[in-house]
C-alpha cells in the first residue's frame, strides 16, 4: 500500500537547470548589491566573495544538471550552493535572536529558500552515493 511512496518522483532537468540560473542572478544581485543581513554579521568584503561563491557554484550546478553524464559535477557544485545558502538563511536568524524582529519574514523566506539547494544535495547523494 505505500510502495508507490518510496518511489522517487521524476523531475523534469530544465526546472533544475532553470532553478541554478536563478541562483546565478542571486549571486549577481549579492556581488551588485550585497546582503545587508549578510553584512551586519560579516565584514563587507567577504559579501562579494560571497556572492561570487554563488555565482561559481549556481554556474557549475547549472552545467551539471543538464545531461545526466555531468551529474557528478552537479553534485559536488550542488553541496557547495547548499553550504553557502546555509549562510543566508542563518544571517537573518541570528539578527532575529539578537532582538531585530523586523527581519522575521526574510527569516522565514531565506530559510525556505535555502532549502532547494539543500534537498537537491539530498537527493543527488542518496541516488548517486559518494563515490560516483
Amino acid at each position: 500500500m505505500t510502495s508507490h511512496l518510496r518511489e522517487p518522483i521524476p523531475v523534469p532537468r530544465w526546472l533544475f537547470t532553470t532553478k541554478y540560473a536563478i541562483f546565478i542572478l542571486v549571486g549577481v544581485a549579492v556581488v551588485w548589491a550585497s546582503s545587508p543581513a549578510v553584512d551586519e554579521i560579516s565584514p563587507d568584503w567577504l559579501t562579494p566573495i560571497w556572492g561570487m561563491g554563488i555565482i561559481a557554484s549556481a554556474a557549475f550546478a547549472l552545467v551539471g544538471s543538464l545531461r545526466e553524464r555531468f551529474e557528478p559535477l552537479e553534485r559536488v557544485a550542488v553541496v557547495v550552493l547548499a553550504a553557502l545558502f546555509v549562510v543566508f538563511a542563518i544571517a537573518p536568524v541570528v539578527l532575529v535572536l539578537q532582538g531585530d524582529r523586523d527581519r522575521t519574514l526574510y527569516s522565514v523566506i531565506a530559510l525556505g529558500f535555502s532549502l532547494l539547494p539543500i534537498l537537491r544535495s539530498v537527493q543527488l547523494l542518496r541516488t548517486t552515493g559518494l563515490r560516483k
